[in-house]
């Protein structure tokens, strides 16, 4: 009866074991190296829409994962999260698809498994692919001496002539521009189109979707000058 008792609390302290999930992350004494992707796998390749930052990146999705020493990453998992869910999910896929320079064992010079980590965040290729969303939120302009951003309504008869141009703006959740701007509408005239683009570049880090700071995405801003 003992026996088969131990035999049995034996067995369920066996598959309680198995069954329990595998711990996430490095152990807390684990020293992280930041991970460098190895030669011939380059990332926009194998990870549209991606490019890698600084790990102190603070909008960024922030990975560790185990180097084997033949550059195999295994155990990938979210240190910190960006914010935005399809981008942890796109760069927990991404670091499987690469290979990354193993750790080497001081005074030996042979490649070792080590724990590292890496950060990714969306690039230009991913905001100019993504088209925007209906009703897109505005995004604040600078005030600037001389210069209405949006549609102004029709001026007073003898006001000044207006000419404008519409400049699209694409923007991460810090308010900083992510691509160039770019003139979607010509003012007909090149240097007010030069204009708009540098009162445009002028911006970042001050354009911010309205009322929802979390958000990323991109925007017509219409810029207008008074011609004297």
């Amino acid at each position: 009866m003992n026996i088969r008792r131990s035999a049995f609390l034996a067995c369920a302290a066996l598959a309680a074991a198995l069954a329990a999930p595998a711990r996430a992350g490095p152990p807390a004494a684990a020293e992280l190296r930041e991970a460098s992707v190895a030669v011939g796998y380059e990332t926009r390749d194998r990870c549209p829409g991606l490019i890698q930052t600084n790990v102190d990146e603070p909008s960024a999705a922030l990975i560790v994962l185990v180097v084997g020493p033949s550059g195999v990453p295994s155990q990938p998992s979210i240190k910190t999260s960006s914010g935005s869910e399809s981008l942890d999910t796109a760069a927990l896929g991404c670091v499987v698809k690469l290979r990354f320079l193993p750790a080497v064992r001081a005074g030996e010079g042979s490649a070792m498994a080590s724990w590292q980590e890496i950060a990714w965040k969306w690039g230009r290729e991913h905001f100019a692919q993504t088209p925007p969303s209906a009703g897109p939120a505005p995004i604040a302009a600078i005030a600037t001496p001389g210069v209405a951003a949006g549609a102004a309504p029709a001026g007073p008869a003898g006001a000044p002539p207006t000419a404008g141009a519409e400049v699209r703006v694409c923007a991460d959740e810090s308010g900083r521009l992510t691509q160039d701007a770019v003139v979607t509408r010509s003012s007909g005239d090149p240097g007010l189109d030069q204009a708009a683009l540098r009162i445009a570049r002028s911006g970042a880090p001050y354009y911010r979707p309205a009322g929802a700071p979390s958000l990323t995405g991109c925007a017509q801003l219409a810029i207008k000058f008074e011609t004297q």
